[in-house]
């Protein structure tokens, strides 16, 4: 049964990616993942509504989920969006399968003890880094003429998405698992809320409200499977595979998203993965092997 929900999780993080795309090319970037985000806010709504759940937040708490929102959810649902503009679902997949590296990285510099650094780990990262600049090295050198300069942009954004995601795992630690201040269905719930409510203002202020008639069956159906698998339901199969496997077991999954991402790219939109992504994406995988191998004490 672990190894099913393990599937489920690599597909709705894979496919997030094809749906983002979907998503951002009929509608601005900001209202596009405020509209995912707020499918992801109903979902747990109505979940925690049914099974009775206590939402309620002490005030001098609220700190807690709105950190975890802004590193988990409204940083690099943003950035995704906006750099999904220029690049491929499968860059972006490639992208997100380097959290696990800078979480390391991150973790081994603010928990201090948890993880270290050894002469293998460090050549894990210097390989993983080195898997990024090959992947980006068509874009830079001017090989591929994809979207033009504004890919380097994109792919900057995508790396964002990437840091922020690995910060908001790597201090969930402190800020929600070590501490039994607010349940974590509250938690969940006032992160989605928090970053709902930013997200509106921030597309009010900086992108025109888009017209009903965008909202077409391919643009509604991306935003559920965005907002729903992707990131609501994906949760609470994360949550499920870590009492099941622990923690770190359960980032392997992380691995996979990348090829799901590539094969989803290439069944709906029919783009081939070129040389370079294929290559970077090598390296990525052995950065990741000698990185999680385990430290002989």
């Amino acid at each position: 049964m672990a190894y099913f929900l393990a599937f489920c999780l690599a597909l709705c993080w894979g496919t997030a990616f094809l749906a983002s795309k979907n998503i951002v090319e009929v509608l601005p970037p900001y209202w596009g993942t405020f509209y995912r985000v707020l499918a992801g806010l109903l979902f747990f709504a109505i979940l925690y509504g049914i099974r009775r759940k206590n939402l309620k937040c002490p005030l001098k708490e609220l700190w807690r989920p709105w950190a975890i929102g802004l590193l988990l959810i409204l940083i690099p649902f943003a950035a995704m969006s906006w750099g999904q503009r220029f690049v491929a679902p499968t860059i972006g997949g490639i992208f997100n399968g380097t959290v696990p590296i800078w979480s390391f990285i991150m973790g081994a510099i603010l928990l201090k003890g948890v993880d270290r650094f050894t002469w293998r780990r460090a050549a894990g990262v210097t390989i993983g880094l080195l898997g990024l600049l090959i992947i980006m090295y068509p874009v830079i050198s001017g090989i591929s003429l994809e979207s033009g300069k504004m890919a380097i942009y994109g792919c900057l954004a995508l790396l964002l998405m990437a840091w922020s995601y690995s910060l908001g795992n790597v201090l969930t630690k402190k800020i929600m698992v070590d501490s039994n201040a607010v349940g974590l269905e509250a938690n969940t719930f006032h992160q989605y809320l928090f970053s709902t409510i930013v997200l509106l203002l921030i597309s009010l202020c900086m992108e025109p409200t888009p017209a009903w008639s965008a909202f077409n069956t391919k643009v509604t159906l991306s935003i559920i499977s965005a907002g729903v698998f992707s990131s609501a339901v994906a949760f609470l199969l994360m949550v499920e595979l870590i009492k099941r496997w622990g923690a770190t077991r359960m980032a392997s999954v992380t691995y996979f998203t990348p090829v799901i991402a590539m094969f989803s790219d290439m069944i709906v939109r029919g783009r081939m993965p070129n040389r370079f992504e294929l290559i970077g994406l090598c390296f990525i995988f052995v950065s990741l092997w000698l990185i999680q191998k385990k430290v002989e004490a």
